[in-house]
């Protein structure tokens, strides 16, 4: 419904100006994704703090009257299939909007969203609102999905990504697929590897994944045993 105009944490799509109005810069109909807050609750080992817990990923969705286009045939106001530019249309082009996000997600043949399937241990919660405003002759209406899902923990440094698991896939189809398109894309995937990588033996795995101190691992009897000459 909104084409390739998808927008990766794009700040301000949606802004309420100082008179309370509600306002987008966008020139048509949009999509922003973004990751909201995040919360770990249950769990905890220790100071472990490669826990991801329960994050919300948000998706909003908008469309407003300057994004309305005038039929060249008929000379009427539309917005998409030619369909009139009216509150009710606006409401049903943002309902669909949402589905087909939710289609996306679940398709079986989408190599990205498997991948956010396998990042994602299940889905908490399910949350969807709306909001429209009407100022200067200017309406908008946008949706809001927003998902709270359990996401995997991150890797701890220093310990090698096996093959198959979640993000050595997702290291691998944005090297082939997004990389070429997108330099900062690839300046961000270095980063990653390169904050992960690394050599360490079991025993730092173990204190960097809990979090732990020497005197902890020693009584846990995880630090090697000392040998008798």
């Amino acid at each position: 419904m909104v084409g390739d105009n998808v927008l990766d944490s794009e700040i301000g799509t949606l802004d309420i100006g100082a008179d309370g109005a509600l306002r987008t810069h966008k020139e048509r109909p949009f999509i922003s994704v973004y990751v909201g807050a995040s919360k770990v609750t249950e769990g905890l080992e220790t100071r472990a703090l490669n826990k991801n817990g329960n994050v919300d990923i948000i998706f909003e969705a908008g469309i407003a009257s300057p994004h309305v286009v005038t039929d060249p045939e008929t000379d009427e106001s539309v917005i998409y299939g030619g369909l009139p530019a009216t509150d009710a249309n606006f409401e049903f082009h943002l309902d669909m909007t949402m589905r087909q996000i939710g289609d996306a997600l679940n398709d079986p043949q989408n190599e990205w969203a498997d991948l956010f399937r396998c990042l994602s241990l299940r889905l908490v919660g399910v949350e969807r609102d709306r909001v429209s405003a009407d100022a200067n002759g200017t309406r908008l209406a946008a949706h809001r999905l927003k998902l709270t899902t359990e996401v995997v923990a991150d890797p701890v440094r220093g310990t090698a990504l096996g093959p198959g698991t979640p993000l050595a896939r997702f290291f691998a189809k944005c090297e082939t697929d997004l990389i070429r398109k997108s330099p900062d894309m690839a300046k961000n995937i270095e980063l990653m590897r390169a904050q992960i990588s690394g050599d360490v033996d079991e025993l730092q795995a173990a204190m960097r994944r809990y979090g732990m101190v020497y005197g902890e691992a020693d009584a846990m009897l995880m630090t090697p045993a000392f040998e008798m000459p």
